[in-house]
């Protein structure tokens, strides 16, 4: 003896019998979602509030800088040299031809800090003078690009330049 639903079930097909079992995960489904979002909204609450719990220490634990504290992660001036050479070195080892250079040191003793003012006109193609200016200051975290100019000759050769800035501690 065949249970009825069987018989009924063979009779209607499979398209019943998926649309059975369709219906069957739509109401767990249905059940299903609330509770979940409901979870969800816990869990987002309590992030916020942990969030919320950890912003004002971590504005309290942040160390006030200063002159001095400033003053004392920048290299030092005896280092000027060396960091200058890198940098046309850099510019060399591109392609980058830098006929003119300018040089100039300021000094603020009170502070502790120095500025070497390193202004540069090179000649080049535009891939070269980018990677330039982005490897010299991965390089050098104590090296600013204070301004740049491009400009395109008669040529279609393009000329830049640059002004950078060493920072560093200043000579005792």
């Amino acid at each position: 003896m065949k249970p009825r639903w069987l018989s009924a079930a063979r009779r209607l097909g499979w398209p019943a019998a998926l649309a059975t079992l369709l219906t069957l995960a739509a109401v767990a489904g249905a059940a299903w979602l609330p509770r979940e979002q409901q979870r969800l909204e816990t869990e987002r609450h309590r992030i916020a509030a942990r969030r919320a719990a950890l912003q004002p220490r971590a504005a309290a634990s942040a160390p006030a800088e200063d002159g001095a504290t400033l003053a004392a992660s920048l290299p030092p001036d005896s280092a000027r040299q060396a960091r200058t050479a890198a940098l046309l070195s850099l510019a060399a080892e591109l392609g980058l031809p830098w006929p003119r250079s300018e040089f100039r040191y300021q000094a603020d003793r009170e502070l502790g800090l120095a500025q070497y003012r390193v202004a540069m006109q090179l000649s080049g193609r535009y891939a070269a003078l980018r990677s330039f200016v982005a490897e010299a200051l991965k390089r050098d975290p104590a090296l600013a690009l204070e301004s740049l100019r491009l400009r395109r000759d008669a040529d279609g050769q393009l000329k830049a330049e640059l002004a950078w800035v060493l920072h560093m501690q200043a000579a005792k």
